[in-house]
């Protein structure tokens, strides 16, 4: 299943985009951007920003070991 959406890109972003495509690293400008969401998501999963945010405060509590 997929979902259409409308989304407002700076030129300067989908100018890059446009040359992935052109120069083949990419089968489309809809390709780019699926990933590049697809990896925005795996970055931020909430458990790893939990993680990270606990390790950050422990860190702030105790300085490094």
């Amino acid at each position: 299943m997929t979902t259409a959406i409308e989304a407002q890109i700076p030129e300067r972003l989908a100018q890059q985009a446009q040359a992935l495509v052109r120069d083949g690293w990419a089968a489309d400008f809809n390709a780019v951007l699926v990933e590049a969401l697809r990896r925005f998501l795996e970055s931020h999963r909430p458990e790893l920003t939990e993680t990270f945010l606990r390790e950050d405060v422990e860190w702030g509590l105790h300085g490094r070991e």
